[in-house]
């Protein structure tokens, strides 16, 4: 027998009026700019009262800011996740990307990508989400060059920033070209060209041999789609 204890009713509510909220402002503002999304449209996605509405947000700027805390949640949690799986810091790094290929693939993200692109992270998150993931991959690619894992010219930090801006890259293009149907692809051809340049050659033969970005992200392309792991 479960020791869980449900929440009241009302609170049950209260929680799931909330949630359908932020689902229909995240559908919103991943489609619209923050001053082109509307009201409206979010109360008609999420099917509440305008009283429900505003009884849990005071504005469109706070509605804003609680989808950009729903995207550091996700991308925290995905850190602290991968950080569990016992993988050496490279292979983490490459399961961070394919979990955040699949997050990409709903709202959440996309929306709160968008709004802090539009300065709308909060004046405490300047630069979110990028400088994070700057911050996670200087941080693993730093433990990659101490266990001999990195050619020795390659400096974590730059390694870092280019990670960060050929993801976003890869983001604005498949967004701009496939709707993110072709992101998975993307992201793997991206990291085996990051990973063959930058990774020690003793390592790569075994991340080679093992499948490379195909393994990690797994069904999201299977052999059928075309494409296959550099060698």
């Amino acid at each position: 027998m479960s020791d869980t204890v449900d929440p009241p009713p009302r609170q049950a509510r209260a929680v799931a009026t909330r949630s359908a909220i932020l689902a229909a402002a995240a559908e919103e503002f991943a489609a619209r700019s923050y001053h082109e999304a509307s009201l409206s449209r979010i109360l008609e996605r999420s099917n509440v009262t305008k009283g429900a509405l505003y009884f849990h947000f005071v504005s469109k700027e706070s509605i804003a800011l609680a989808v950009v805390d729903e995207m550091e949640e996700i991308c925290r949690g995905m850190v602290a996740r991968c950080g569990e799986l016992g993988l050496d810091p490279l292979r983490t790094a490459a399961q961070l990307a394919r979990e955040m290929q699949d997050a990409l693939e709903g709202p959440v993200l996309r929306a709160g990508q968008r709004l802090c692109a539009e300065g709308l992270a909060g004046p405490q998150r300047p630069g979110w989400p990028f400088s994070f993931w700057q911050d996670v991959f200087t941080e693993l690619f730093g433990r990659a060059g101490t266990a001999g894992l990195l050619v020795p010219a390659v400096d974590p930090p730059s390694f870092a920033r280019t990670v960060v801006d050929v993801s976003g890259g890869a983001f604005a293009a498949s967004l701009a070209t496939s709707e993110l149907t072709d992101l998975a692809q993307r992201v793997c051809e991206n990291w085996e060209l990051l990973l063959g340049a930058a990774a020690d050659p003793g390592w790569l033969k075994t991340w080679r041999s093992d499948g490379g970005m195909r393994t990690v992200l797994g069904p999201h392309l299977a052999p059928a789609g075309g494409w296959v792991p550099v060698r």
